[in-house]
């Protein structure tokens, strides 16, 4: 996994603001996404999401926190806010199978779908295939 240098200056930001250390980070266009442990994420959240707000005013851009657990089905589960069917690896991808409701819900925001796969990539090396 490669960081460029904006990825580690808004890592560093995160961890200055939250005390919180990201393991990943994937900015694009308006919209950064931390991946950080599980354990961590209210932590980086904070009360009544403090952090959240203190850091998009700084950054000017809008956060999300994405808890990193090591089973990748929960990272995805927990991610989209779905309840998955069934999921399977296979040759270097990670199916999940939705039902029609949940896979609208994770559907309506396509730009988390599309971080989310880019976090699968780069942090299990597995491309993520919704179906």
């Amino acid at each position: 996994m490669k960081l460029t240098m904006e990825d580690i200056s808004l890592m560093n930001a995160l961890e200055r603001v939250t005390g919180v250390s990201a393991k990943d980070c994937i900015a694009q266009e308006n919209v950064v996404s931390f991946l950080v442990n599980s354990r961590d994420v209210g932590k980086a959240i904070g009360k009544g999401a403090v952090n959240v707000k203190l850091l998009e005013d700084k950054l000017k851009k809008k956060i999300e926190i994405v808890g990193y657990k090591e089973n990748p089905e929960d990272v995805v589960c927990d991610a989209l806010e779905v309840k998955i069917k069934g999921a399977s690896k296979k040759e270097g991808r990670l199916f999940i199978s939705l039902d029609g409701t949940e896979k609208r819900k994770a559907l309506s925001n396509i730009g988390r779908v599309k971080r989310l796969r880019e976090f699968m990539k780069r942090n299990f090396g597995l491309e993520m295939i919704l179906s």
